[in-house]
């Protein structure tokens, strides 16, 4: 009888703070929970390669750190567009208008793609010049390694386009089952590929980079299955995948060019902190590899609930049920709030031991134990406010001041 009446609390509980006309609480949950378990996978296996590439030595993990923020900036420029797409999908979905709903996923597609395409170019015919632009000054051992990576990297980006473009649409659709499958595929084959081309092989940067290369390539052909092949989710026609809109177009581009250039202002950031890290050694550029990969192990599971906050908020505007769109962006941020602290509160007394697994000096092993320690607290003071409220205003369409807030 006891259980039945928690049973029945809960459920009120539930039903008070999360069910609404667009959404129940059931449906919330059954997209919250495969987002944080996506979120997860993702990082704990970049963990687990980050550590598989630091046996290869520093110099290994300091390339790494270089070509990451070039790789960032690069998957920015598609991925901006394929998050304005995700909004205007939702939106449309909330409107349960299907003609629109297929233009804008077809639009989508060949916008990501075509743009992913462009971008990725320079990378595949110059990577050398690049990289001596930005790090003149790098080791010679570092720039040789980050070369091979930078032109692996960039072969794998332009196959990632085709599955940032399908994840980002069925995440617009509420298919967040069919995105946990995805991450799931994409990031175990990362890691199978990884610890066969680095552990077994050892191959070292070039490995690390073929490993990438064929797991993207699986990842977009399953994606592409998923989205237009099996059971689809909405039926679109070939004729429609390339289809033009002009009103979808201009929504999508007025969500997607701010969101682009803030995360273009963010990686340009971290090039520049990796410019003035050079001259600090190839140590101090490894233990800042290390620190980034435990601080995304540290907030992954409250990035799904931004992630959630775009589907949510977006399909309850397109509905005009803007009070629920306004209390869903609250209660997401709380969500987020909760996932962070209960996090650091998990991983905060392994720390050490998981810096340890990336066989780091001992120099780097007390740095970057000391940069952990120190933005624990900010991590969870101020992380899940400046993204889940970008992220619900962007959902409304609104683009300037979460542009303002982001770079500020």
């Amino acid at each position: 009888m006891s259980q039945k009446r928690v049973q029945s609390c809960l459920d009120r509980y539930l039903s008070r703070t999360l069910s609404g006309s667009v959404f129940t609480w059931q449906e919330i949950l059954n997209l919250i929970i495969p987002g944080v378990l996506d979120a997860m996978s993702i990082t704990f296996i970049g963990v687990l390669i980050t550590a598989l590439i630091s046996k290869n030595g520093e110099t290994s993990v300091a390339a790494t750190s270089l070509v990451g923020p070039i790789n960032n900036l690069v998957v920015c420029l598609f991925s901006g567009i394929s998050s304005g797409g995700t909004v205007i999908v939702a939106q449309c979905c909330g409107k349960k208008d299907s003609a629109l709903l297929r233009k804008s996923i077809g639009m989508t597609l060949w916008l990501t793609v075509g743009i992913g395409a462009a971008v990725c170019l320079p990378f595949l015919l110059i990577p050398g010049p690049i990289l001596h632009l930005i790090y003149p000054d790098a080791q010679p051992e570092v720039m040789e390694k980050a070369r091979a990576f930078l032109t692996g990297s960039a072969w794998s980006n332009l196959i990632f386009t085709v599955y940032t473009a399908c994840f980002a649409i069925l995440r617009g659709l509420g298919e967040s089952k069919r995105c946990l499958v995805l991450s799931i595929i994409i990031n175990a084959a990362y890691l199978a590929f990884s610890i066969l081309f680095l552990n077994i092989l050892h191959l070292d940067i070039k490995g690390s980079a073929a490993a990438l290369i064929l797991a993207r390539f699986l990842g977009a052909a399953v994606s592409v299955v998923l989205l237009l092949a099996w059971r689809p989710p909405v039926r679109l026609r070939p004729r429609e995948v390339f289809v033009y809109d002009r009103s979808v177009l201009r929504e999508t581009l007025h969500i997607s060019i701010p969101l682009g250039m803030e995360q273009i202002c963010s990686c340009l950031g971290a090039i520049v902190a990796q410019m003035y890290m050079i001259h600090l050694g190839t140590t101090a550029i490894a233990t800042q590899a290390i620190t980034n990969s435990l601080l995304s192990l540290l907030y992954a599971p409250a990035s799904a609930a931004c992630a959630l906050t775009v589907t949510v908020v977006g399909r309850c505007i397109g509905a005009r049920k803007y009070e629920e769109a306004y209390r869903y962006g609250r209660r997401c941020n709380q969500i987020a709030l909760i996932l962070i602290v209960a996090t650091v509160v998990i991983v905060f007394p392994l720390l050490p031991v998981l810096l340890k697994q990336y066989n780091p000096s001992p120099e780097a092993y007390a740095s970057a134990r000391k940069i952990l320690y120190a933005t624990l607290p900010a991590l969870m003071l101020f992380w899940p406010s400046s993204n889940t409220l970008p992220n619900t205003l962007r959902a409304a369409s609104d683009t300037v001041y979460p542009t303002v807030l982001s770079l500020s």
